[in-house]
């Protein structure tokens, strides 16, 4: 519905005619027939007015529904480019997701991921913080920002700025991790289940994770041993369904030496 059409429905729910409001805001009733038929938009300093004279909020007046731009950025970034392994691709289509949507923290966090992935010669650095400044700028969502306090971290880290590395590092909650632990011993049913498998897949990707820390910080003699643990343990995993998916992707970036691409 466009701002027109939603003028009229909020009038005639007041039993109001276009004289009457015309008259209450000090306009010429064929101003508001124009807004009415779409020919003009009423000017932005008359918005408050009119969500005051109607009784509603500037979001009603204006049709906006959080949860049904929510949902169209939801099915945009399944069924476009996004995700689908073309990182040039993906930052294309993120980029044109943003000019229809431009202050969406989560497209922004994606593309924020995309560049970081890009980011190999140290190219994308400027464009990674301004971004990730903006989002912590107006976005309260808790996950993406812990998200962005990541991801700056590494950057700044690649570049050799050890100071404000820390610096975003220190804003990550310690015990974030818990939340999925906290969240399954809370929670019932399907949503208990979707937090176990969260929190199981998050202990098997850490603990490879430090395991190929622990490979690299070994001396030479000792490194054949630490494969060969990560190998037991990614073999003994593969044999549930339940951890199967996530084994087998830890283990393609074992092979690969693309561990470390998680912090990067």
């Amino acid at each position: 519905m466009n701002i027109g059409a939603n003028i009229r429905k909020l009038r005639k729910e007041k039993r109001m005619s276009q004289e009457e409001l015309a008259e209450h805001l000090h306009i010429s009733s064929q101003a508001v027939s124009k807004w009415e038929t779409g020919v003009s938009s009423p000017d932005i300093d008359m918005l408050p007015k009119l969500a005051i004279l109607f009784g509603t909020s500037l979001d009603n007046l204006l049709d906006f529904d959080q949860s049904r731009v929510d949902a169209a950025i939801e099915d945009l970034l399944n069924e476009s480019e996004i995700g689908k392994g073309d990182l040039v691709k993906t930052e294309r289509s993120l980029r044109k997701a943003l000019e229809k949507y431009p202050t969406s923290d989560l497209l922004m966090t994606c593309l924020l991921e995309n560049l970081q992935e890009q980011n190999k010669d140290g190219g994308r650095n400027a464009e990674i913080i301004e971004i990730g400044e903006r989002v912590l700028d107006f976005s309260d969502d808790v996950d993406l920002r812990i998200d962005v306090y990541r991801i700056l971290a590494e950057t700044y880290h690649s570049m050799g700025e050890q100071t404000m590395a820390e610096s975003y590092l220190a804003r990550i909650p310690g015990l974030n991790f818990l939340y999925y632990e906290i969240a399954a011993a809370i929670r019932t049913g399907e949503a208990r289940i979707k937090e176990i498998g969260t929190a199981e897949n998050l202990c098997i990707e850490k603990l490879i994770c430090m395991l190929w820390m622990r490979r690299e910080e070994a001396v030479e003699s000792e490194r054949a041993a630490v494969d060969g643990q990560a190998r037991e343990m990614l073999e003994f995993f593969k044999r549930y369904p339940a951890y199967k998916d996530i084994a087998e992707l830890m283990e393609k970036w074992w092979n690969e030496g693309n561990i470390m691409e998680i912090y990067r």
